[in-house]
Protein backbone atom coordinates (compact mmCIF):
# COMPACT_ATOMS: atom_id res chain seq x y z
CA UNK A 1 0.00 0.00 0.00
CA UNK A 2 1.33 3.27 -1.01
CA UNK A 3 1.57 6.32 1.36
CA UNK A 4 -1.32 8.03 -0.08
CA UNK A 5 -3.55 5.50 0.38
CA UNK A 6 -1.68 4.55 3.51
CA UNK A 7 -2.58 7.98 5.11
CA UNK A 8 -6.38 7.90 4.33
CA UNK A 9 -6.23 4.20 5.49
CA UNK A 10 -4.80 5.73 9.02
CA UNK A 11 -7.24 8.31 9.51
CA UNK A 12 -10.23 6.17 8.24
CA UNK A 13 -9.58 4.05 11.71
CA UNK A 14 -9.55 6.82 13.64
CA UNK A 15 -13.13 7.15 15.53
CA UNK A 16 -14.35 10.75 15.27
CA UNK A 17 -18.08 10.43 15.41
CA UNK A 18 -19.07 14.04 16.22
CA UNK A 19 -15.83 14.46 18.21
CA UNK A 20 -12.28 13.26 19.02
CA UNK A 21 -11.28 15.31 16.15
CA UNK A 22 -7.55 15.66 17.96
CA UNK A 23 -6.99 12.36 16.43
CA UNK A 24 -7.05 13.89 12.62
CA UNK A 25 -5.63 16.95 13.76
CA UNK A 26 -2.57 15.71 14.83
CA UNK A 27 -2.12 12.97 12.10
CA UNK A 28 -2.03 15.59 9.82
CA UNK A 29 -0.01 18.13 11.76
CA UNK A 30 3.06 15.52 11.97
CA UNK A 31 2.27 14.58 7.66
CA UNK A 32 2.71 18.50 7.55
CA UNK A 33 5.81 18.85 9.00
CA UNK A 34 7.42 15.86 7.36
CA UNK A 35 7.16 17.77 4.15
CA UNK A 36 7.90 20.96 5.61
CA UNK A 37 4.29 22.76 6.33
CA UNK A 38 3.85 23.94 9.61
CA UNK A 39 0.22 24.18 10.49
CA UNK A 40 -1.53 25.70 13.39
CA UNK A 41 -4.09 23.91 15.64
CA UNK A 42 -7.49 25.79 17.12
CA UNK A 43 -8.92 24.05 19.47
CA UNK A 44 -12.74 24.02 19.41
CA UNK A 45 -12.80 21.62 22.62
CA UNK A 46 -9.75 20.25 24.13
CA UNK A 47 -10.22 17.18 22.09
CA UNK A 48 -11.58 19.08 19.43
CA UNK A 49 -9.35 20.66 17.10
CA UNK A 50 -9.22 22.22 13.67
CA UNK A 51 -6.20 22.90 11.50
CA UNK A 52 -5.06 25.66 9.43
CA UNK A 53 -1.83 25.04 7.20
CA UNK A 54 -0.76 27.42 4.26
CA UNK A 55 1.84 27.40 1.60
CA UNK A 56 2.80 30.19 -1.37
CA UNK A 57 4.37 33.20 -1.30
CA UNK A 58 1.60 35.83 0.19
CA UNK A 59 1.39 37.79 -2.95
CA UNK A 60 -1.95 37.08 -4.98
CA UNK A 61 -4.97 35.70 -4.52
CA UNK A 62 -5.92 33.62 -1.39
CA UNK A 63 -7.56 29.87 -2.13
CA UNK A 64 -9.11 28.10 0.41
CA UNK A 65 -9.45 24.37 0.47
CA UNK A 66 -12.19 23.00 3.62
CA UNK A 67 -12.26 19.40 4.81
CA UNK A 68 -14.16 18.29 7.80
CA UNK A 69 -12.46 15.64 10.52
CA UNK A 70 -15.63 14.30 12.21
CA UNK A 71 -18.22 11.32 10.71
CA UNK A 72 -21.65 10.37 11.54
CA UNK A 73 -22.21 7.53 13.39
CA UNK A 74 -21.22 4.75 12.40
CA UNK A 75 -24.82 2.56 12.41
CA UNK A 76 -25.48 -1.28 13.41
CA UNK A 77 -22.25 -2.95 12.84
CA UNK A 78 -24.43 -6.16 11.96
CA UNK A 79 -25.26 -3.91 8.75
CA UNK A 80 -21.82 -3.07 7.34
CA UNK A 81 -19.81 -6.09 5.20
CA UNK A 82 -16.74 -5.04 7.03
CA UNK A 83 -16.00 -3.66 10.03
CA UNK A 84 -16.95 -0.14 10.11
CA UNK A 85 -13.64 1.66 10.94
CA UNK A 86 -11.95 -0.77 8.92
CA UNK A 87 -10.92 0.90 5.95
CA UNK A 88 -10.50 -2.32 4.22
CA UNK A 89 -10.13 -2.19 0.33
CA UNK A 90 -11.42 -4.54 -1.74
CA UNK A 91 -12.16 -4.30 -5.75
CA UNK A 92 -10.24 -1.09 -5.77
CA UNK A 93 -12.41 0.75 -2.80
CA UNK A 94 -12.15 1.53 0.50
CA UNK A 95 -14.76 0.98 2.72
CA UNK A 96 -15.46 2.38 6.12
CA UNK A 97 -16.95 5.46 7.91
CA UNK A 98 -15.92 8.59 6.42
CA UNK A 99 -14.20 7.28 3.55
CA UNK A 100 -16.47 9.23 1.47
CA UNK A 101 -17.43 11.76 3.79
CA UNK A 102 -15.11 13.19 3.73
CA UNK A 103 -11.58 11.94 5.01
CA UNK A 104 -10.33 11.21 1.28
CA UNK A 105 -11.59 14.85 0.09
CA UNK A 106 -9.40 16.08 2.88
CA UNK A 107 -6.53 13.88 2.37
CA UNK A 108 -6.84 14.99 -1.45
CA UNK A 109 -6.37 18.23 -0.48
CA UNK A 110 -3.92 17.56 1.99
CA UNK A 111 -1.87 15.46 -0.39
CA UNK A 112 -2.37 18.39 -3.52
CA UNK A 113 -0.59 20.31 -1.25
CA UNK A 114 1.83 18.54 0.05
CA UNK A 115 2.84 17.49 -3.93
CA UNK A 116 2.96 21.53 -4.42
CA UNK A 117 5.24 21.70 -1.76
CA UNK A 118 7.36 18.83 -2.39
CA UNK A 119 7.86 20.07 -6.42
CA UNK A 120 8.25 23.87 -5.66
CA UNK A 121 5.85 24.80 -7.94
CA UNK A 122 5.19 28.29 -7.45
CA UNK A 123 2.75 29.73 -5.87
CA UNK A 124 1.84 33.46 -6.26
CA UNK A 125 -0.75 33.86 -3.42
CA UNK A 126 -1.97 31.69 -0.88
CA UNK A 127 -2.98 27.84 -0.40
CA UNK A 128 -5.06 27.62 2.99
CA UNK A 129 -6.06 24.31 4.14
CA UNK A 130 -8.54 24.25 6.56
CA UNK A 131 -9.32 20.82 8.46
CA UNK A 132 -12.15 21.49 10.63
CA UNK A 133 -14.50 19.70 13.36
CA UNK A 134 -17.77 19.31 13.93
CA UNK A 135 -19.40 20.22 10.23
CA UNK A 136 -21.89 17.15 10.64
CA UNK A 137 -23.59 18.57 13.49
CA UNK A 138 -23.66 22.78 13.69
CA UNK A 139 -20.16 23.39 11.36
CA UNK A 140 -18.62 24.60 15.14
CA UNK A 141 -15.23 24.70 13.32
CA UNK A 142 -16.03 26.19 10.42
CA UNK A 143 -17.74 28.93 11.88
CA UNK A 144 -15.12 29.39 14.63
CA UNK A 145 -12.28 29.82 11.48
CA UNK A 146 -14.29 32.27 9.93
CA UNK A 147 -14.94 34.21 13.39
CA UNK A 148 -11.36 34.37 13.71
CA UNK A 149 -10.47 35.99 10.54
CA UNK A 150 -9.65 33.12 8.00
CA UNK A 151 -12.25 33.90 5.43
CA UNK A 152 -12.07 37.65 5.57
CA UNK A 153 -9.56 37.17 2.55
CA UNK A 154 -10.51 34.03 0.81
CA UNK A 155 -11.10 34.78 -3.09
CA UNK A 156 -12.24 30.83 -3.56
CA UNK A 157 -12.97 28.18 -1.46
CA UNK A 158 -13.11 24.40 -3.02
CA UNK A 159 -15.15 22.44 -0.65
CA UNK A 160 -14.01 18.44 -1.01
CA UNK A 161 -17.33 17.06 0.19
CA UNK A 162 -18.36 13.86 -1.93
CA UNK A 163 -19.90 14.67 -5.35
CA UNK A 164 -20.00 11.82 -7.30
CA UNK A 165 -22.45 8.63 -8.08
CA UNK A 166 -22.24 5.36 -9.51
CA UNK A 167 -22.31 6.11 -13.57
CA UNK A 168 -24.81 3.36 -13.37
CA UNK A 169 -27.02 5.72 -11.46
CA UNK A 170 -27.63 8.25 -14.57
CA UNK A 171 -30.42 5.38 -15.64
CA UNK A 172 -32.50 6.30 -12.66
CA UNK A 173 -35.45 9.14 -12.99
CA UNK A 174 -35.06 10.58 -10.36
CA UNK A 175 -31.05 11.25 -11.34
CA UNK A 176 -32.08 12.62 -14.56
CA UNK A 177 -35.00 14.53 -13.27
CA UNK A 178 -31.75 16.66 -11.01
CA UNK A 179 -30.02 17.17 -13.98
CA UNK A 180 -33.17 18.39 -15.83
CA UNK A 181 -32.24 16.14 -18.80
CA UNK A 182 -33.84 12.69 -20.30
CA UNK A 183 -32.23 9.54 -20.89
CA UNK A 184 -30.25 10.18 -24.16
CA UNK A 185 -29.57 13.14 -22.65
CA UNK A 186 -28.54 10.39 -19.55
CA UNK A 187 -27.01 8.17 -21.95
CA UNK A 188 -24.93 10.57 -23.79
CA UNK A 189 -23.08 11.97 -20.14
CA UNK A 190 -22.22 8.05 -19.52
CA UNK A 191 -20.99 7.55 -22.65
CA UNK A 192 -18.59 10.24 -21.92
CA UNK A 193 -17.64 9.05 -18.89
CA UNK A 194 -14.12 6.68 -18.87
CA UNK A 195 -14.80 5.50 -15.19
CA UNK A 196 -16.94 3.82 -13.21
CA UNK A 197 -18.36 7.19 -11.21
CA UNK A 198 -20.07 10.13 -12.74
CA UNK A 199 -19.03 13.56 -10.85
CA UNK A 200 -21.02 16.82 -10.61
CA UNK A 201 -19.42 20.25 -9.81
CA UNK A 202 -21.51 21.61 -7.31
CA UNK A 203 -22.03 25.23 -7.99
CA UNK A 204 -25.02 26.29 -5.43
CA UNK A 205 -26.34 24.42 -1.99
CA UNK A 206 -29.51 25.48 -0.35
CA UNK A 207 -29.20 27.03 3.51
CA UNK A 208 -30.66 26.53 6.40
CA UNK A 209 -33.10 27.84 9.25
CA UNK A 210 -33.83 25.84 12.09
CA UNK A 211 -35.39 27.02 15.13
CA UNK A 212 -38.61 26.84 17.36
CA UNK A 213 -41.96 28.59 18.60
CA UNK A 214 -42.36 28.18 22.18
CA UNK A 215 -45.90 28.79 23.70
CA UNK A 216 -46.52 29.59 26.84
CA UNK A 217 -49.96 29.38 28.59
CA UNK A 218 -51.69 28.62 32.14
CA UNK A 219 -52.45 25.33 33.28
CA UNK A 220 -55.54 24.30 34.69
CA UNK A 221 -57.90 21.24 35.32
CA UNK A 222 -59.94 20.39 32.03
CA UNK A 223 -63.24 20.92 33.20
CA UNK A 224 -62.33 24.57 33.91
CA UNK A 225 -60.66 25.87 30.87
CA UNK A 226 -61.98 29.17 31.17
CA UNK A 227 -59.51 29.79 34.37
CA UNK A 228 -56.53 28.80 32.28
CA UNK A 229 -55.00 29.54 28.71
CA UNK A 230 -54.10 26.87 26.35
CA UNK A 231 -50.93 27.35 25.10
CA UNK A 232 -51.93 24.97 21.95
CA UNK A 233 -54.18 27.14 20.85
CA UNK A 234 -52.20 29.76 20.43
CA UNK A 235 -49.71 27.90 18.74
CA UNK A 236 -52.20 26.77 16.02
CA UNK A 237 -52.95 30.16 15.80
CA UNK A 238 -49.28 30.78 14.98
CA UNK A 239 -48.94 27.53 12.46
CA UNK A 240 -51.60 28.61 10.66
CA UNK A 241 -50.18 32.26 10.02
CA UNK A 242 -46.56 30.93 9.38
CA UNK A 243 -48.67 28.86 6.36
CA UNK A 244 -49.92 31.40 4.81
CA UNK A 245 -46.75 33.25 4.51
CA UNK A 246 -44.73 30.10 3.76
CA UNK A 247 -47.43 30.13 0.77
CA UNK A 248 -45.75 33.45 -0.57
CA UNK A 249 -42.56 32.30 -0.92
CA UNK A 250 -42.27 31.77 -4.68
CA UNK A 251 -39.08 33.19 -5.50
CA UNK A 252 -36.56 30.64 -7.28
CA UNK A 253 -33.05 29.78 -8.09
CA UNK A 254 -32.07 28.61 -11.29
CA UNK A 255 -30.61 25.62 -9.64
CA UNK A 256 -31.55 25.29 -6.03
CA UNK A 257 -35.58 25.83 -6.90
CA UNK A 258 -37.82 27.17 -4.32
CA UNK A 259 -37.43 27.70 -0.70
CA UNK A 260 -38.41 24.51 1.34
CA UNK A 261 -40.34 25.28 4.94
CA UNK A 262 -40.65 22.56 6.28
CA UNK A 263 -42.74 21.68 10.36
CA UNK A 264 -40.62 19.06 11.61
CA UNK A 265 -41.68 18.46 15.44
CA UNK A 266 -45.03 19.51 17.47
CA UNK A 267 -45.16 19.25 21.61
CA UNK A 268 -47.07 20.47 24.23
CA UNK A 269 -49.39 19.39 26.91
CA UNK A 270 -48.51 17.99 29.88
CA UNK A 271 -51.61 15.57 30.48
CA UNK A 272 -55.14 14.47 28.83
CA UNK A 273 -56.76 16.25 31.53
CA UNK A 274 -55.00 19.72 31.99
CA UNK A 275 -55.13 22.76 29.72
CA UNK A 276 -51.66 23.11 28.31
CA UNK A 277 -49.43 25.67 29.79
CA UNK A 278 -47.01 25.18 27.31
CA UNK A 279 -46.56 23.79 23.46
CA UNK A 280 -43.49 24.01 21.02
CA UNK A 281 -43.52 23.72 17.45
CA UNK A 282 -40.02 23.46 15.08
CA UNK A 283 -39.27 24.31 11.96
CA UNK A 284 -36.52 23.91 9.43
CA UNK A 285 -36.34 25.90 6.29
CA UNK A 286 -33.87 24.68 3.35
CA UNK A 287 -33.45 28.64 1.84
CA UNK A 288 -32.25 30.32 -1.33
CA UNK A 289 -30.06 33.43 -1.87
CA UNK A 290 -33.16 34.67 -3.89
CA UNK A 291 -34.51 35.18 -0.54
CA UNK A 292 -32.45 35.56 2.64
CA UNK A 293 -32.15 34.35 5.70
CA UNK A 294 -32.76 37.50 7.54
CA UNK A 295 -35.67 38.22 5.80
CA UNK A 296 -37.44 34.60 6.36
CA UNK A 297 -36.42 35.49 10.21
CA UNK A 298 -38.19 38.47 10.37
CA UNK A 299 -41.10 37.42 8.92
CA UNK A 300 -41.32 35.16 11.11
CA UNK A 301 -40.88 37.39 14.09
CA UNK A 302 -43.35 39.65 13.21
CA UNK A 303 -46.28 37.09 13.07
CA UNK A 304 -45.18 36.34 16.66
CA UNK A 305 -45.01 39.88 17.76
CA UNK A 306 -48.81 40.23 16.01
CA UNK A 307 -49.94 37.38 17.75
CA UNK A 308 -48.42 38.31 21.22
CA UNK A 309 -50.32 41.45 20.79
CA UNK A 310 -53.60 39.95 20.50
CA UNK A 311 -52.44 38.25 23.92
CA UNK A 312 -50.16 35.31 22.92
CA UNK A 313 -46.95 34.37 24.62
CA UNK A 314 -44.77 33.65 21.94
CA UNK A 315 -41.19 33.45 21.65
CA UNK A 316 -38.58 32.75 19.61
CA UNK A 317 -35.40 30.60 19.21
CA UNK A 318 -32.92 30.30 16.69
CA UNK A 319 -31.19 26.90 16.79
CA UNK A 320 -29.14 27.23 13.92
CA UNK A 321 -28.72 30.01 10.77
CA UNK A 322 -26.63 28.89 7.67
CA UNK A 323 -26.42 30.89 4.60
CA UNK A 324 -27.13 29.44 1.24
CA UNK A 325 -24.58 29.19 -1.53
CA UNK A 326 -24.41 29.91 -5.55
CA UNK A 327 -21.49 30.94 -7.50
CA UNK A 328 -21.82 31.94 -10.65
CA UNK A 329 -20.75 29.22 -13.75
CA UNK A 330 -18.12 31.71 -14.98
CA UNK A 331 -16.10 32.32 -11.54
CA UNK A 332 -12.51 31.55 -12.22
CA UNK A 333 -12.98 28.56 -9.84
CA UNK A 334 -15.41 27.23 -11.69
CA UNK A 335 -13.92 26.92 -14.98
CA UNK A 336 -10.67 26.05 -13.49
CA UNK A 337 -12.35 22.87 -11.93
CA UNK A 338 -14.50 22.09 -15.13
CA UNK A 339 -11.67 22.77 -17.43
CA UNK A 340 -9.45 20.59 -15.44
CA UNK A 341 -11.45 18.42 -13.95
CA UNK A 342 -13.03 16.94 -17.45
CA UNK A 343 -9.30 16.37 -18.28
CA UNK A 344 -8.03 14.25 -15.18
CA UNK A 345 -11.74 12.48 -14.49
CA UNK A 346 -12.34 11.88 -18.23
CA UNK A 347 -16.17 12.85 -18.13
CA UNK A 348 -18.35 15.99 -18.80
CA UNK A 349 -19.15 17.63 -15.16
CA UNK A 350 -22.88 19.09 -14.86
CA UNK A 351 -22.72 22.09 -12.90
CA UNK A 352 -25.54 21.70 -10.14
CA UNK A 353 -27.41 22.53 -7.55
CA UNK A 354 -27.93 20.24 -3.89
CA UNK A 355 -30.37 20.74 -0.56
CA UNK A 356 -27.52 19.51 1.54
CA UNK A 357 -25.59 22.25 3.18
CA UNK A 358 -21.56 22.52 3.86
CA UNK A 359 -19.22 24.68 5.63
CA UNK A 360 -19.22 26.96 2.94
CA UNK A 361 -22.78 28.51 4.86
CA UNK A 362 -20.41 29.68 7.78
CA UNK A 363 -17.57 31.11 5.65
CA UNK A 364 -19.83 32.56 3.24
CA UNK A 365 -21.75 34.23 6.61
CA UNK A 366 -18.34 36.35 6.91
CA UNK A 367 -17.09 36.82 3.77
CA UNK A 368 -20.53 36.85 1.31
CA UNK A 369 -18.02 37.26 -1.99
CA UNK A 370 -15.51 33.98 -1.96
CA UNK A 371 -16.91 32.06 -4.79
CA UNK A 372 -16.72 28.43 -3.60
CA UNK A 373 -17.65 24.97 -5.52
CA UNK A 374 -17.59 21.41 -3.83
CA UNK A 375 -16.06 19.06 -5.32
CA UNK A 376 -13.96 15.99 -4.06
CA UNK A 377 -14.11 12.04 -4.24
CA UNK A 378 -16.80 9.93 -2.12
CA UNK A 379 -20.25 9.42 -3.65
CA UNK A 380 -24.02 8.91 -2.55
CA UNK A 381 -22.64 6.08 0.27
CA UNK A 382 -22.29 9.26 2.43
CA UNK A 383 -24.24 8.36 5.72
CA UNK A 384 -24.80 4.93 4.90
CA UNK A 385 -23.80 1.44 5.72
CA UNK A 386 -20.59 -0.10 3.85
CA UNK A 387 -19.65 3.54 2.76
CA UNK A 388 -17.01 3.65 0.15
CA UNK A 389 -14.57 5.43 -2.06
CA UNK A 390 -13.18 4.35 -5.17
CA UNK A 391 -9.47 4.62 -4.65
CA UNK A 392 -9.22 5.56 -8.63
CA UNK A 393 -11.15 8.67 -7.90
CA UNK A 394 -9.22 9.67 -4.90
CA UNK A 395 -5.73 9.54 -6.73
CA UNK A 396 -7.69 11.48 -9.45
CA UNK A 397 -8.75 14.25 -7.12
CA UNK A 398 -5.16 14.92 -5.67
CA UNK A 399 -4.21 15.61 -9.20
CA UNK A 400 -7.37 17.51 -9.98
CA UNK A 401 -6.54 19.98 -7.16
CA UNK A 402 -2.49 20.33 -7.76
CA UNK A 403 -3.58 21.88 -11.13
CA UNK A 404 -6.70 23.42 -9.96
CA UNK A 405 -4.29 25.21 -7.27
CA UNK A 406 -1.73 25.94 -10.02
CA UNK A 407 -3.55 27.76 -12.25
CA UNK A 408 -5.81 29.57 -9.85
CA UNK A 409 -2.29 30.60 -8.05
CA UNK A 410 0.01 31.18 -11.48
Amino acid sequence: MDEIVQTLSDIVKLDTVNGSEKRVADYLEKLLAAHGIAAHQVAYQPDRISLVAEIGDGNGPVVGFDGHEDIVALGGASKWQVDALSATIQDGKMFGRGTSDMKSGLMAGVWAMIHLKDAGVPLHGTLRLMATVGEELGQYGARQLAEAGYAQDLDSLIVGEPSGADKRLLQQPQIQQMLAIDAAGAEKIATANHTNEQHFIELAHKGSLTYVVHAKGIAAHSSMPEIGKNAIADLIAFYEKEDTYFQTLTATNPLLGQTTPVVTMVKGGEQINTVPASADLSVKIRTIPELPNAQITAAIKQIIADLNANGAQLSFEMISDFMPMHTADDAPLVQAADDIGKVVLEQTLPKIGVSGGTDASSFLAANPDIDVIVFGPGNITAHQVNEYVDLDMYRRFITLYERMITRLLS
